[in-house]
């Protein structure tokens, strides 16, 4: 990390938390936690990280399963395995504070990231609508909670409301830089200066990962990697420690897209997934952490037969983690069928066991103190299908 990145890390808490503790002194009501979502734009594939014991599972995955066959943690009675380098995250259910929904997303089966990043935002099951779900939340909550967003700018969850959030990025290191003569322009602006050659180097590694992975670059929306997630971890949670009525909170991650060797991309992604989590709850302290619920999830998931590439197409149903200090009790919400051919969607994915609204509204409920007809408003359409977390 640069010098001038580390001290703006450094310096971000303070220059946020000024403001942000004057509002909370105002002697507002503050809603009794904190619902914090982390959105891992690409589709994240879930059973490289978590897969069931099941025989077959070598035979669909041949080389993606070996690590997690060889050396994985067993997540308590779950039936289910974490991958070696989600460790972190085992630690996290074998504390009680992390319960897990393998078959978690929407019921729309499109395979687009960018639709399917929208509904997901939108919150309503349609793929357009004025606003997004935590804007809705933070319109129920009312003027006595805050909401923050640490992104770039304002993603389309937060759009729509009344007051937008207050914006934070974590990370200066996403290469949304424009294409053809302006980028041409831009680099000949840097060129003999140290600057122009950590762009350089920075372009070529990202080349570099896309070529070797597959990924498409725009599947991201210019979130940040899992580089650094540990430092960027640590910053959210002192602000959001500072800063009490900070109800709501957003973080994207990108890098998730992983059409070829895959294993080479997630064994990076699954340890500072992990290690930015125990940041988060360290920094927090315990008793921030105690009203903070953290949501976990993707667009949807991915083939559950590794393609020719090792690595894993578009698919259906994913992941979903749900961590926190006051959990009732961790464990698989939403159930799971099984890897057999006739437990799968379309012969080829998950299926999605639990609406990804009806999850986040369980996560939400408790924190941020919203009854069933406060949720249905943020959650329009939802199941209802409520889960102990």
């Amino acid at each position: 990390m640069s010098l001038q990145r580390r001290r703006l890390l450094q310096a971000l808490p303070a220059t946020l938390a000024l403001p942000l503790r004057a509002w909370a002194a105002e002697g507002r009501t503050v809603a009794p936690g904190r619902f914090l979502l982390i959105f891992l734009r690409g589709g994240f594939d879930g059973l490289f990280a978590f897969a069931p014991q099941e025989t077959r599972l070598a035979e669909l995955r041949p080389t993606l399963s070996r690590a997690l066959l060889a050396e994985g943690k067993a997540l308590g009675q779950t039936g289910f395995t974490a991958h070696p380098g989600a460790a972190d995250l085992a630690a996290l259910y074998a504390a009680g504070e992390l319960s897990f929904a393998p078959c978690a997303g929407t019921l729309d089966t499109s395979r687009s990231h960018f639709q399917a990043q929208d509904l997901f935002e939108i919150g309503s099951g349609a793929i357009h609508g004025r606003t997004g779900f935590m804007a809705r939340a933070a319109a129920q909550l009312g003027a006595g909670s805050g909401a923050i967003s640490f992104t770039r700018e304002i993603p389309l969850a937060f759009r729509g409301g009344e007051i937008p959030p207050a914006v934070a990025p974590l990370s200066g290191s996403g290469l949304d830089l424009p294409q053809g003569r302006l980028l041409d322009a831009i680099r000949a602006s840097h060129r003999g200066q140290a600057t122009g050659e950590a762009m350089e180097q920075a372009l070529a590694t990202q080349a570099e990962i896309e070529m070797a992975t597959g990924m498409e670059p725009r599947a991201s929306r210019g979130a940040p990697g899992g580089n650094g997630l540990s430092s960027m971890m640590k910053t959210m949670g002192q602000i959001l420690r500072g800063n009490r009525r900070m109800s709501l909170a957003f973080m994207d991650i990108g890098g998730v897209d992983t059409h070829a060797n895959e294993e080479a991309a997630l064994t990076r992604l699954l340890p500072a997934l992990g290690e930015g989590l125990l940041t988060l709850r360290d920094t927090l302290g315990a008793e921030e952490w105690q009203r903070t619920r953290v949501a976990v999830l993707s667009e949807f998931g991915r083939t559950v037969r590794e393609n020719g590439t090792r690595g894993t197409d578009h698919g259906h149903g994913g992941l979903c983690l749900l961590a926190g200090g006051a959990l009732t009790g961790a464990g698989l919400l939403g159930g799971f069928d099984g890897l057999a051919d006739g437990a799968l969607n379309e012969n080829r994915d998950l299926p999605v066991r639990a609406d990804w609204r009806d999850l986040l509204a369980s996560a939400m409920r408790e924190p941020c103190g919203l009854d069933a007809a406060a949720l249905d408003a943020v959650f329009p359409g939802r199941p209802r299908q409520s889960y102990r977390v």
